[in-house]
């Protein structure tokens, strides 16, 4: 007589290894997100080439006679000062810092409206990079946009790493 009931070995278990691929994913997408985000930041920072053309596109084709309206904003205040420029001719005509004219407090003083032209922007940039270049000097974000036409300022940021040195300015530009 068969035994209809004989017991069959018990099937070996199977073990699911999907967790395993599934953290080996998680791994290598944060390391190519990690370096995708630091190649973009590379990537637009402001260079040294990038500048001198702008600024030498500036000095041949930006218009000399202007309004400028350029807000800035200094470390991490929630303070934003907004200046309206007019130059003419190439020369600062009158400057409003929030509203308020620019002037001389005595006569002594240097004129406060010659440091807010295109070109002292500019100037103020170079004195910057000038520093960051400087071998003690810490490590630094700075991004610019320029316009394509006529080379001007539209928008400037400048961070110094691990600290909360920061100045931002946006520029709008209106030839006359």
């Amino acid at each position: 007589m068969s035994d209809s009931t004989t017991t069959q070995p018990p099937a070996p278990i199977k073990r699911n290894h999907a967790w395993i691929y599934f953290f080996v994913f998680i791994f290598f997408a944060s390391v190519g997100v990690a370096g995708t985000m630091i190649w973009f930041n590379l990537s637009i920072q402001l260079k040294p080439e990038q500048f001198e053309a702008a600024q030498q596109l500036w000095s041949e084709t930006g218009p000399k006679s202007y309004d400028m309206i350029y807000t800035k904003q200094l470390n991490d205040a929630a303070k934003v000062d907004k200046f309206e420029v007019k130059v003419r001719d190439g020369k600062v005509t009158e400057v409003r810092m929030n509203g308020k004219p620019l002037v001389k407090e005595s006569p002594d003083d240097q004129d406060p409206r010659i440091h807010h032209s295109m070109d002292q922007l500019f100037r103020h940039i170079e004195r910057f990079m000038d520093i960051d270049r400087k071998p003690d000097a810490k490590k630094v974000y700075v991004t610019a946009i320029f316009d394509d036409k006529h080379g001007g300022l539209r928008k400037y940021i400048r961070r110094v790493m691990g600290t909360n040195t920061r100045i931002e300015m946006n520029v709008t530009i209106e030839p006359r």
